[in-house]
Protein backbone atom coordinates (compact mmCIF):
# COMPACT_ATOMS: atom_id res chain seq x y z
CA UNK A 1 0.00 0.00 0.00
CA UNK A 2 2.66 2.35 0.90
CA UNK A 3 4.21 1.94 -2.45
CA UNK A 4 1.23 2.42 -4.47
CA UNK A 5 0.92 5.91 -2.54
CA UNK A 6 4.48 6.70 -3.43
CA UNK A 7 4.19 5.72 -7.07
CA UNK A 8 0.83 8.17 -7.14
CA UNK A 9 2.86 11.22 -5.43
CA UNK A 10 5.51 10.43 -7.87
CA UNK A 11 3.05 10.74 -10.90
CA UNK A 12 1.42 13.83 -9.41
CA UNK A 13 4.97 15.57 -8.74
CA UNK A 14 5.94 14.99 -13.04
CA UNK A 15 2.52 16.37 -13.35
CA UNK A 16 3.21 19.38 -11.02
CA UNK A 17 6.71 20.21 -12.82
CA UNK A 18 5.12 19.80 -16.14
CA UNK A 19 2.75 22.78 -15.60
CA UNK A 20 5.26 25.61 -15.87
CA UNK A 21 6.97 26.86 -19.22
CA UNK A 22 10.71 25.05 -20.34
CA UNK A 23 13.53 27.00 -21.24
CA UNK A 24 12.67 26.88 -24.62
CA UNK A 25 9.14 27.77 -24.40
CA UNK A 26 10.21 30.85 -22.49
CA UNK A 27 12.54 31.46 -25.38
CA UNK A 28 9.90 31.70 -27.89
CA UNK A 29 7.27 33.52 -26.32
CA UNK A 30 10.54 36.62 -25.76
CA UNK A 31 11.26 36.39 -29.48
CA UNK A 32 7.63 36.41 -30.29
CA UNK A 33 7.11 39.51 -28.23
CA UNK A 34 10.28 40.96 -29.71
CA UNK A 35 9.25 40.74 -32.68
CA UNK A 36 5.87 42.38 -31.96
CA UNK A 37 7.67 45.43 -30.57
CA UNK A 38 10.23 45.52 -33.35
CA UNK A 39 7.02 45.94 -35.70
CA UNK A 40 5.25 48.44 -33.51
CA UNK A 41 7.53 51.16 -32.79
CA UNK A 42 8.11 52.42 -36.09
CA UNK A 43 4.24 52.91 -36.76
CA UNK A 44 4.82 54.34 -33.18
CA UNK A 45 7.73 56.53 -34.33
CA UNK A 46 5.59 57.66 -37.95
CA UNK A 47 2.40 58.76 -35.65
CA UNK A 48 4.68 60.59 -33.77
CA UNK A 49 6.29 62.63 -36.18
CA UNK A 50 2.97 62.99 -38.21
CA UNK A 51 1.53 64.85 -34.66
CA UNK A 52 5.44 66.92 -35.02
CA UNK A 53 4.86 68.05 -38.27
CA UNK A 54 1.43 69.07 -37.67
CA UNK A 55 2.34 70.91 -34.94
CA UNK A 56 4.97 72.46 -37.32
CA UNK A 57 2.25 72.99 -40.03
CA UNK A 58 0.35 74.97 -37.54
CA UNK A 59 3.42 77.16 -36.52
CA UNK A 60 3.92 78.00 -40.57
CA UNK A 61 0.68 79.14 -40.43
CA UNK A 62 0.47 81.53 -37.42
CA UNK A 63 3.55 82.85 -39.10
CA UNK A 64 1.41 83.48 -42.57
CA UNK A 65 -0.98 84.66 -40.67
CA UNK A 66 1.05 87.24 -38.55
CA UNK A 67 2.82 88.76 -41.22
CA UNK A 68 -1.15 89.50 -43.47
CA UNK A 69 -1.88 91.38 -40.24
CA UNK A 70 1.40 92.77 -39.68
CA UNK A 71 0.37 94.40 -43.84
CA UNK A 72 -2.94 95.37 -42.62
CA UNK A 73 -1.25 97.25 -39.78
CA UNK A 74 1.19 98.87 -41.59
CA UNK A 75 0.57 98.43 -45.21
CA UNK A 76 3.88 96.42 -45.65
CA UNK A 77 5.57 93.75 -44.64
CA UNK A 78 8.29 93.30 -41.98
CA UNK A 79 11.89 94.17 -43.23
CA UNK A 80 14.06 90.76 -43.58
CA UNK A 81 16.07 92.94 -41.74
CA UNK A 82 16.89 96.49 -40.44
CA UNK A 83 20.53 97.74 -41.76
CA UNK A 84 22.44 99.43 -40.00
CA UNK A 85 26.05 100.93 -40.77
CA UNK A 86 29.10 100.04 -38.75
CA UNK A 87 27.46 96.98 -36.69
CA UNK A 88 29.81 94.69 -35.64
CA UNK A 89 29.31 90.90 -34.96
CA UNK A 90 28.82 89.16 -31.55
CA UNK A 91 30.48 86.01 -31.18
CA UNK A 92 28.41 83.19 -29.16
CA UNK A 93 30.62 80.30 -28.00
CA UNK A 94 31.44 78.02 -27.22
CA UNK A 95 28.37 75.81 -27.21
CA UNK A 96 27.69 73.53 -24.59
CA UNK A 97 26.81 70.84 -26.81
CA UNK A 98 27.64 71.14 -30.63
CA UNK A 99 24.64 71.45 -33.05
CA UNK A 100 25.08 68.48 -35.43
CA UNK A 101 23.07 68.88 -39.13
CA UNK A 102 22.42 66.34 -41.74
CA UNK A 103 23.09 68.26 -44.62
CA UNK A 104 23.16 67.31 -48.49
CA UNK A 105 25.80 69.40 -50.03
CA UNK A 106 27.96 72.22 -49.44
CA UNK A 107 29.38 75.02 -52.28
CA UNK A 108 32.17 73.87 -54.17
CA UNK A 109 33.41 76.81 -53.65
CA UNK A 110 35.48 78.60 -50.58
CA UNK A 111 34.75 79.26 -47.93
CA UNK A 112 34.37 75.87 -47.29
CA UNK A 113 32.57 75.15 -43.48
CA UNK A 114 35.65 73.43 -41.77
CA UNK A 115 33.55 71.02 -39.64
CA UNK A 116 32.51 68.98 -42.56
CA UNK A 117 32.28 65.63 -42.70
CA UNK A 118 32.04 64.44 -46.17
CA UNK A 119 31.30 61.05 -44.73
CA UNK A 120 28.44 61.22 -42.49
CA UNK A 121 27.36 64.49 -44.68
CA UNK A 122 27.19 66.43 -41.35
CA UNK A 123 28.10 70.04 -40.61
CA UNK A 124 28.68 70.61 -36.83
CA UNK A 125 28.86 73.95 -35.52
CA UNK A 126 30.11 75.00 -32.12
CA UNK A 127 30.03 78.90 -32.29
CA UNK A 128 27.51 81.42 -33.78
CA UNK A 129 27.90 84.82 -35.34
CA UNK A 130 25.08 86.63 -33.77
CA UNK A 131 24.74 89.81 -35.58
CA UNK A 132 23.29 92.71 -33.89
CA UNK A 133 20.71 94.01 -36.76
CA UNK A 134 16.63 93.58 -36.13
CA UNK A 135 14.98 90.86 -38.40
CA UNK A 136 11.50 89.64 -39.35
CA UNK A 137 11.02 87.62 -36.45
CA UNK A 138 11.34 90.70 -33.61
CA UNK A 139 9.32 93.09 -35.75
CA UNK A 140 6.51 90.32 -36.08
CA UNK A 141 6.19 89.86 -32.20
CA UNK A 142 3.72 91.82 -31.20
CA UNK A 143 1.36 89.80 -33.77
CA UNK A 144 2.42 86.88 -32.85
CA UNK A 145 0.86 87.43 -29.43
CA UNK A 146 4.47 88.28 -27.86
CA UNK A 147 3.55 91.00 -26.01
CA UNK A 148 5.28 90.59 -22.94
CA UNK A 149 8.84 90.43 -24.86
CA UNK A 150 9.38 94.67 -25.19
CA UNK A 151 12.66 95.64 -27.50
CA UNK A 152 13.79 99.03 -27.54
CA UNK A 153 15.12 99.35 -31.17
CA UNK A 154 16.69 102.55 -29.83
CA UNK A 155 19.58 100.95 -27.81
CA UNK A 156 22.11 98.22 -28.70
CA UNK A 157 21.00 94.54 -28.84
CA UNK A 158 23.44 93.76 -26.16
CA UNK A 159 21.57 96.18 -23.45
CA UNK A 160 20.81 93.96 -20.29
CA UNK A 161 16.90 94.86 -21.31
CA UNK A 162 17.34 94.05 -24.72
CA UNK A 163 19.49 90.83 -23.75
CA UNK A 164 16.63 89.85 -21.43
CA UNK A 165 14.40 89.59 -24.03
CA UNK A 166 16.65 87.68 -26.31
CA UNK A 167 16.71 84.96 -24.16
CA UNK A 168 13.09 84.18 -23.95
CA UNK A 169 12.07 81.13 -26.13
CA UNK A 170 9.49 81.32 -28.42
CA UNK A 171 7.76 78.38 -29.11
CA UNK A 172 5.92 78.62 -32.29
CA UNK A 173 9.22 79.66 -33.87
CA UNK A 174 10.57 75.53 -33.29
CA UNK A 175 9.77 72.92 -35.53
CA UNK A 176 8.98 70.24 -32.45
CA UNK A 177 10.98 67.70 -35.27
CA UNK A 178 13.88 69.98 -34.87
CA UNK A 179 17.08 68.40 -33.02
CA UNK A 180 18.90 71.33 -30.97
CA UNK A 181 21.22 70.96 -28.44
CA UNK A 182 19.09 71.29 -25.42
CA UNK A 183 21.45 73.81 -23.81
CA UNK A 184 20.15 77.25 -25.43
CA UNK A 185 23.68 78.96 -26.11
CA UNK A 186 24.18 82.22 -23.99
CA UNK A 187 20.82 80.65 -22.92
CA UNK A 188 19.27 82.61 -26.71
CA UNK A 189 16.06 81.92 -28.19
CA UNK A 190 15.84 79.15 -31.32
CA UNK A 191 14.21 79.62 -34.22
CA UNK A 192 13.22 77.27 -37.29
CA UNK A 193 11.89 79.13 -39.75
CA UNK A 194 13.19 81.72 -42.22
CA UNK A 195 11.94 84.33 -44.62
CA UNK A 196 12.32 83.87 -48.32
CA UNK A 197 15.65 85.79 -49.84
CA UNK A 198 14.42 84.59 -53.53
CA UNK A 199 17.07 82.94 -56.00
CA UNK A 200 19.63 84.74 -58.21
CA UNK A 201 22.98 83.27 -59.83
CA UNK A 202 25.96 83.35 -57.30
CA UNK A 203 28.63 84.37 -59.87
CA UNK A 204 27.50 86.82 -62.40
CA UNK A 205 29.16 86.00 -66.14
CA UNK A 206 32.59 87.38 -65.19
CA UNK A 207 33.16 85.15 -62.13
CA UNK A 208 32.64 88.27 -59.56
CA UNK A 209 29.98 87.24 -56.81
CA UNK A 210 26.50 88.27 -57.47
CA UNK A 211 24.65 91.55 -56.66
CA UNK A 212 21.57 90.30 -54.86
CA UNK A 213 18.72 90.65 -56.92
CA UNK A 214 16.50 90.85 -53.73
CA UNK A 215 13.18 89.20 -55.63
CA UNK A 216 11.50 87.26 -53.07
CA UNK A 217 9.67 88.39 -49.86
CA UNK A 218 12.25 89.46 -47.45
CA UNK A 219 15.44 91.22 -47.82
CA UNK A 220 17.33 94.24 -46.40
CA UNK A 221 15.23 97.18 -45.29
CA UNK A 222 12.44 95.48 -47.75
CA UNK A 223 9.09 97.20 -47.56
CA UNK A 224 6.62 95.03 -49.74
CA UNK A 225 2.86 94.69 -50.02
CA UNK A 226 0.66 91.90 -51.81
CA UNK A 227 1.29 94.34 -54.92
CA UNK A 228 4.50 93.56 -54.86
CA UNK A 229 3.90 89.73 -55.80
CA UNK A 230 3.18 90.06 -59.14
CA UNK A 231 3.97 85.71 -59.43
CA UNK A 232 0.96 86.00 -57.38
CA UNK A 233 0.62 84.81 -53.62
CA UNK A 234 0.11 81.60 -54.16
CA UNK A 235 2.60 80.92 -56.27
CA UNK A 236 5.45 82.51 -53.86
CA UNK A 237 7.08 81.07 -50.82
CA UNK A 238 7.27 83.82 -48.01
CA UNK A 239 8.58 81.24 -44.98
CA UNK A 240 10.42 77.85 -44.90
CA UNK A 241 11.70 75.62 -42.35
CA UNK A 242 15.60 74.82 -42.35
CA UNK A 243 17.57 72.87 -40.48
CA UNK A 244 18.59 75.00 -38.07
CA UNK A 245 17.27 78.61 -38.63
CA UNK A 246 19.66 80.10 -35.42
CA UNK A 247 18.24 82.36 -33.09
CA UNK A 248 15.09 84.35 -33.52
CA UNK A 249 17.26 87.75 -32.42
CA UNK A 250 19.56 87.73 -35.35
CA UNK A 251 19.82 88.68 -38.48
CA UNK A 252 21.75 86.00 -39.98
CA UNK A 253 18.38 83.90 -39.12
CA UNK A 254 16.43 86.23 -40.95
CA UNK A 255 16.05 84.19 -44.57
CA UNK A 256 17.14 81.87 -47.27
CA UNK A 257 17.46 81.36 -50.50
CA UNK A 258 17.92 79.37 -53.36
CA UNK A 259 21.45 78.74 -55.01
CA UNK A 260 22.43 77.74 -58.53
CA UNK A 261 26.13 75.92 -57.23
CA UNK A 262 24.26 72.90 -54.91
CA UNK A 263 23.91 70.83 -57.63
CA UNK A 264 20.83 69.33 -57.12
CA UNK A 265 20.52 69.78 -53.78
CA UNK A 266 17.89 72.17 -53.18
CA UNK A 267 17.05 71.35 -49.87
CA UNK A 268 18.73 70.73 -46.50
CA UNK A 269 22.28 72.42 -48.26
CA UNK A 270 24.68 74.77 -45.58
CA UNK A 271 27.27 77.82 -46.52
CA UNK A 272 29.18 79.93 -44.70
CA UNK A 273 29.94 83.91 -45.27
CA UNK A 274 32.81 86.20 -44.30
CA UNK A 275 31.68 88.79 -41.23
CA UNK A 276 32.44 92.37 -40.84
CA UNK A 277 36.25 92.67 -41.36
CA UNK A 278 38.14 95.40 -39.11
CA UNK A 279 37.91 97.81 -37.28
CA UNK A 280 35.41 95.27 -35.32
CA UNK A 281 37.22 94.21 -32.33
CA UNK A 282 37.99 90.41 -32.75
CA UNK A 283 35.24 89.59 -34.89
CA UNK A 284 34.40 86.12 -35.62
CA UNK A 285 35.30 84.66 -38.60
CA UNK A 286 32.25 83.66 -40.78
CA UNK A 287 28.46 83.44 -40.28
CA UNK A 288 26.76 80.01 -40.79
CA UNK A 289 23.96 79.73 -43.02
CA UNK A 290 21.26 77.45 -44.14
CA UNK A 291 19.21 76.36 -46.62
CA UNK A 292 15.39 75.90 -46.73
CA UNK A 293 15.00 71.83 -45.22
CA UNK A 294 14.01 70.33 -42.26
CA UNK A 295 13.86 66.82 -40.09
CA UNK A 296 10.54 65.77 -41.70
CA UNK A 297 12.32 62.95 -43.41
CA UNK A 298 10.81 63.43 -47.50
CA UNK A 299 9.11 67.08 -46.95
CA UNK A 300 9.76 70.30 -45.61
CA UNK A 301 6.97 72.87 -44.33
CA UNK A 302 6.31 75.69 -46.25
CA UNK A 303 4.26 79.08 -45.74
CA UNK A 304 3.10 80.65 -49.60
CA UNK A 305 2.37 84.49 -49.23
CA UNK A 306 -1.27 83.87 -49.52
CA UNK A 307 -0.90 82.65 -45.54
CA UNK A 308 -1.64 79.04 -46.26
CA UNK A 309 1.22 76.24 -45.22
CA UNK A 310 1.87 73.17 -46.64
CA UNK A 311 4.31 70.64 -47.02
CA UNK A 312 6.43 70.62 -50.20
CA UNK A 313 8.41 67.59 -51.55
CA UNK A 314 12.38 67.90 -51.05
CA UNK A 315 12.37 65.98 -54.76
CA UNK A 316 10.88 68.87 -56.22
CA UNK A 317 12.66 69.83 -59.67
CA UNK A 318 14.74 72.96 -59.13
CA UNK A 319 13.73 75.02 -61.76
CA UNK A 320 9.73 74.85 -59.91
CA UNK A 321 11.95 75.23 -56.98
CA UNK A 322 13.74 78.75 -58.08
CA UNK A 323 10.67 79.96 -59.70
CA UNK A 324 8.10 79.46 -56.19
CA UNK A 325 11.57 81.71 -54.86
CA UNK A 326 11.07 84.42 -56.43
CA UNK A 327 8.24 86.68 -56.25
CA UNK A 328 8.11 88.75 -59.65
CA UNK A 329 9.94 86.51 -61.77
CA UNK A 330 7.13 85.70 -64.05
CA UNK A 331 8.05 82.01 -64.38
CA UNK A 332 5.38 79.40 -65.00
CA UNK A 333 4.54 76.79 -62.49
CA UNK A 334 4.86 73.90 -64.99
CA UNK A 335 4.62 71.13 -62.76
CA UNK A 336 2.61 70.83 -59.06
CA UNK A 337 4.24 71.02 -56.11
Amino acid sequence: MASIRSRACARKCRQERRSGFTLIELLVVIAIIGLLVSMLMPAVQRAREAARRSSCINNMRQLGLAAHNYLSTHRVLPSGYIQQQGACDYLISPFNEPLIAPISNVPPVPPAPSAYDPLSKTIQIREWALNPEWGWHALLLPQMDQTTIQINYNVPKNDPTNWQMCQVPIEPYICPSAAYPSSRPANLGYTSYRGNLGWWPTLDSMGQPMTPLNNGAFFGNSALSDRDFTDGTSNTLMFGETLFGGFWNDRYSCCARARDDMGNSNFDTYWNVPTNPSPCPQPPTVAHLFGFGSYHGDVSVFTLADGSARTIAKNLDTETFRALCTRNGREPIMNAF
